[in-house]
């Protein structure tokens, strides 16, 4: 066991939904599809995992204006997916290092919903929709109310997103080298229709859909002060809603 980090009491390797929606049933029960996230748990965690590996929920298909993509696709595959906008697929390639992709699933970063993801940015302004399973029923929802909600760990198993592939996006990036993750990213897109979404991470404890960025107060740490996140929030934001306007 390596100090720091989680210890794994239990793990299963389900078939089916229903069997890995029997398994999800406690405090301690964690959800894993590549694996990437598992270390971040507190070291004090004594986990039951159950991995989705074999249920089936991978694939991306595309039906009219709307792309679906399974909880175990794995970044690299959204990043290579033809026919799926460029800022969903540069977003994934952002998302972690090329050896990391291969093995991170969109469900997982969904579940994961870091302050700082880039491609969950962009989701959200293509007007995403996560399907969760839990026992005996299956809900679809806004990805911006599934990353607001404080019980979304207990809510069940992510099992597809489905978002909007048409209209004009832009995605602009502070960050303290190229490869590095965001400190703040913006992300707009009109869609065929005119209406304008906009969508800002770095700046609140999940990426957030905003009207504007004077909506969000962000908190300072060591890669940069509150006041400076709201300025690069402000920058960005003005930027790419010229880029799409």
């Amino acid at each position: 066991m390596v100090r720091g980090m989680a210890r794994i009491a239990t793990y299963a390797r389900p078939s089916t939904l229903d069997e890995a929606l029997t398994l999800f049933d406690s405090e301690r029960s964690v959800v894993i599809g590549g694996g990437t996230t598992l270390a971040r748990r507190p070291a004090s965690s004594e986990l039951a995992v159950v991995d989705l590996q074999q249920v089936g929920l991978g694939g991306i298909s595309i039906d009219g204006d709307r792309a679906r993509a399974g909880a175990m696709a794995t970044l690299d595959e959204l990043a290579r997916a033809e026919g799926l906008p460029e800022a969903v697929r540069e977003a994934a390639r952002r998302e972690l290092p090329s050896t990391l992709r291969a093995v991170a699933t969109l469900g997982g970063l969904v579940a994961a919903a870091s302050a700082d993801s880039e491609l969950l940015t962009v989701l959200l302004v293509h007007e995403a929709l996560v399907s969760v399973a839990a026992h005996r029923v299956g809900t679809e929802e806004p990805l911006e109310a599934y990353l607001a909600s404080s019980s979304r760990a207990r809510m069940g198993i992510v099992t597809a997103v489905t978002f909007r592939i048409s209209g004009h996006t832009a995605v602009a990036r502070t960050a303290r080298s190229r490869a590095d993750r965001p400190i703040v990213a913006a992300a707009a897109r009109v869609g065929p229709d005119g209406h304008r979404r906009l969508a800002l991470c770095g700046v609140a404890p999940t990426p957030v859909l905003v009207d504007s960025a004077a909506e969000v107060e962000p908190q300072g740490d060591f890669r940069g002060s509150s006041e400076y996140r709201a300025a690069l929030a402000r920058i960005l934001s003005s930027r790419v809603i010229e880029e799409v306007s």
